[in-house]
């Protein structure tokens, strides 16, 4: 259960295109690592989901790409569930922010127990296409065969478009590509509004949606064809988990709303400025920030626990795919890594056009290990967030720190390739990477020794001779 971002290249400061995602679990502690895959090691043979029943064979041939999985040995008939990753074509997806068909829609279109779920779509589709564009189409011929085994919503990237695809039921779906100059904040809910059939650049859609809606008279407007009106859900559920967390993310980015539960908020819209990762990444660790919703206000408990928040302890991980435009196409791809939960820990930058990612990402133990990213953040979020209203100051001047190593590491690995002429880029972005990443762990390990001290003077087991007797 999700948050998604999206930021189109003309609404980012460096002419990126963002995707993002906040992948929330169903547990606190759902471990997962950062890996690359090899070209043409993705699978041989048939491939066989254990979430769903669907089977298919691996194509011959695969790109090498990044992804961030569960890890095996826990919980493995949860399946893959690679979540997101960039292929060596900067190709970019996450997958999948959950979304939901309405019973109208789900008893004439049911949802297929063969179908293709979250488990698989990552690792069966990334590796196989060569633009964004592609991306929805490989996605739609393989929901035409097989169907689809859950209500998703799927993200794909290249360096100048972003395509998003809602699949709310067994086999019907429209995808929209994202305006260049727009951004949006999706939450669990469909959230595609009016299809322009005619508009084959920018829109996409299942064969016979049109018939299925008419012939089922599911279309609740008198005019137009208004695909959250028809297939999505507007209930108190989605008022109390989902629409607030679309209205605090198009407000931090400059859409003037004022209601938390309304149910027509746009899809997306022009931000009040050139938008950065800075900004996708406050929107992912936000828990309604100086709002009397806060889960920290501690003045009013009953609007401090009346919405559910997007920045959430079960967080697997957080993950910004950043393509650039102002820089050569072999440092383009960068993978900005958040190990959850997202409010108290930095988002990372990695280099894709790469063979590995770091010792402290690609390997993660089921249980606690101090020497891991994923244990290092969720040890770093248990300590700050016992004594909040104390700690949060030096969390913020952690996470403030972070960003600035951060930006100087992408900064100067930018530089050092441009000025190097470097003819084995891998190699040397691959060292990169554990360089760069082991600078963070370090610095995280610092201040997690700071709260430690902090927390210690906390603690009520004291006693002040000079006072007390």
């Amino acid at each position: 259960m999700c948050t998604t971002v999206l930021v189109g290249k003309n609404a980012s400061r460096t002419g990126s295109t963002m995707i993002a995602r906040n992948a929330d679990a169903e547990e606190p502690i759902q471990p997962v690592k950062f890996i690359h895959v090899k070209a043409d090691q993705n699978g041989k043979g048939e491939y066989r989901s254990t979430v769903s029943e669907y089977t298919e064979d691996y194509p011959e041939h695969s790109l090498a790409y990044h992804m961030i999985p569960f890890i095996e040995s826990e919980r493995p008939e949860l399946g893959i569930m690679g979540e997101a990753g960039i292929n060596s074509l900067n190709i970019a997806m996450s997958s999948t922010e959950s979304i939901f068909g309405n019973p109208s829609v789900l008893a004439l279109d049911p949802l297929t127990k063969r179908g293709l779920g979250e488990d698989s779509l990552l690792n069966m589709v990334l590796p196989y296409i060569r633009s964004a564009r592609e991306g929805v189409t490989y996605t739609a011929n393989i929901i035409a065969q097989y169907g689809s085994h859950e209500g998703n919503g799927i993200i794909f990237s290249d360096k100048d478009e972003i395509w998003y695809m809602e699949i709310p039921c067994g086999h019907h779906w429209v995808a929209v590509r994202l305006p260049d100059d727009c951004c949006a904040v999706i939450a669990n809910q469909s959230l595609i509004e009016d299809i322009d059939f005619t508009d084959s650049e920018h829109v996409m859609y299942s064969k016979g949606i049109q018939e299925f809606v008419s012939q089922n008279r599911l279309n609740p407007d008198r005019e137009g064809f208004n695909f959250r009106h028809i297939f999505g859900t507007s209930s108190k559920e989605d008022r109390k988990y989902n629409t607030a967390r679309v209205w605090y993310g198009q407000k931090y980015l400059g859409l003037d709303t004022s209601d938390p539960t309304a149910s027509n908020m746009p899809f997306c819209f022009k931000p009040n400025r050139l938008l950065t990762v800075a900004d996708v990444g406050a929107v992912l660790s936000s828990h309604y920030d100086e709002t009397v919703y806060d889960p920290f206000n501690e003045n009013d408990v009953v609007q401090a626990t009346m919405y559910r928040p997007i920045a959430m302890n079960r967080t697997a991980e957080s993950h910004i795919l950043e393509i650039r435009n102002h820089v050569p196409e072999e440092i383009a791809a960068l993978f900005w890594l958040n190990s959850g939960p997202t409010a108290f820990n930095p988002y990372v930058p990695f280099y894709t056009n790469s063979e590995d990612t770091a010792p402290a990402y690609h390997h993660t133990s089921p249980t606690y290990d101090n020497s891991q990213a994923y244990w290092l953040a969720r040890e770093l979020a248990v300590l700050v967030e016992r004594d909040y209203q104390t700690l949060s100051y030096a969390n913020f001047d952690y996470l403030t720190a972070a960003a600035i190593l951060t930006n100087q590491l992408v900064a100067q690995t930018d530089r050092l390739y441009q000025e190097g002429n470097r003819e084995d880029a891998v190699a040397f972005l691959t060292e990169q990477n554990q360089q760069n990443a082991q600078k963070i762990i370090d610095l995280t390990k610092k201040h997690i020794g700071e709260l430690i001290e902090k927390g210690l003077a906390l603690s009520k087991l004291t006693f002040d001779i000079t006072k007390d007797v």
